[in-house]
């Protein structure tokens, strides 16, 4: 007996970018077509992709792009995936717009019926809009991870991961975090080798864990909170060097413990968690530009304990010190040899 397809409504919308939505339908519409073909093998495809809009007309896109919509949301049942395009790079990305009220109600009513729902960049918003992020990890553009705060005080907001699954919500960065939310849905609904034959076909990356390289130290600068903002220019001046919470909060008049409640509630993240993720940091730019081995890259940032870093690195990244080397590091030549990870 066949596989049933799974059924996955890409919501497309005026202003946003058709890349967003583009990209991740042809990478759904070619699970276990594209890896086939190449091989020779039937296909056996994995998705019936729908694209909508909210009255399912002719949308303006960003760069002077159209697209036609396949269907009106109002007109589809409920899916098992709805993915939610950016909605454009300007303030009205975030805003909210005037169909918002159907899309929002219309994502309640797909997710109460068990669809997996995801958003990437900005049209992470409208999922915050439908209620759907209140107690739940997201991510978002790093420029926008603020404004994503402050609308949804109750989300655990993580800009520093490229995409983030949190039970049946699915949210990803950037707009060229695309790609990397179609694999992981890929990865989710048909497995890890589907996806990983689907990457190697299209000539993609699996998914990236951080988009920490597209935003500097990516600290969230608009809390009010001074003390805090000193500990993380701080932090973010030599990560390598910092003793301790003890000493950031002593260095601004504060008790660890005032100093890691403030921390959290104004970044979102804690003290040791912003030390680690720019340690690790500073780790891909030495692996990337230098030919130090993995133990000195490690003592570099701040770390004795080579096989902790190498841990810490992997949690952060998704690859190992000498697997990222290889991937984005210097053309060999020379180099010393890394040890193993």
């Amino acid at each position: 007996m066949a596989t049933p397809l799974i059924r996955a409504v890409l919501l497309i919308r005026d202003g946003g970018f058709a890349s967003a939505v583009a990209g991740p339908a042809e990478i759904l519409r070619l699970a276990g077509v594209a890896p086939r073909v190449l091989a020779g093998r039937p296909t056996r495809p994995r998705f019936r992709v729908t694209i909508a809009s909210p009255d399912g007309g002719l949308v303006a896109c960003v760069g002077g792009l159209t697209a036609q919509a396949e269907a009106a949301l109002a007109d589809l049942g409920v899916p098992d995936l709805v993915l939610v395009g950016s909605s454009g790079i300007s303030g009205k990305a975030i805003a909210v717009g005037p169909a918002d009220a159907g899309v929002s109600g219309w994502l309640r009513a797909a997710y109460d019926g068990g669809a997996v729902i995801a958003a990437v960049c900005s049209g992470v918003f409208q999922l915050g809009r439908a209620g759907l992020l209140d107690g739940r990890r997201a991510t978002t553009h790093w420029a926008y991870a603020d404004d994503l705060r402050r609308l949804v005080p109750a989300a655990d907001v993580r800009p520093a991961r490229m995409v983030i699954d949190d039970d049946r919500i699915v949210t990803a960065g950037g707009v060229n975090a695309a790609s990397d939310l179609a694999l992981h849905l890929v990865e989710r609904f048909c497995g890890r080798e589907e996806a990983r034959d689907l990457a190697n076909a299209l000539v993609l990356d699996l998914p990236r864990a951080a988009q920490s390289e597209y935003a500097g130290w990516l600290g969230p600068s608009g809390h009010g909170d001074d003390a805090v903002m000193r500990v993380q220019r701080a932090i973010a001046a030599r990560p390598e060097a910092v003793a301790g919470v003890e000493a950031l909060a002593a260095s601004v008049g504060l008790s660890p413990r005032s100093l890691a409640r403030r921390f959290r509630a104004a970044t979102g993240e804690t003290v040791i968690e912003c030390i680690q993720r720019l340690r690790v940091a500073r780790a891909r730019e030495l692996l990337e530009s230098e030919r130090l081995p993995v133990e000195a890259v490690s003592r570099r940032v701040g770390y004795e304990d080579v096989a902790f870093f190498r841990r810490l690195f992997r949690k952060y990244t998704g690859l190992t010190p000498s697997g990222h080397r290889q991937r984005f590091g210097l053309p060999d030549g020379g180099r010393p040899s890394a040890a193993g990870d």
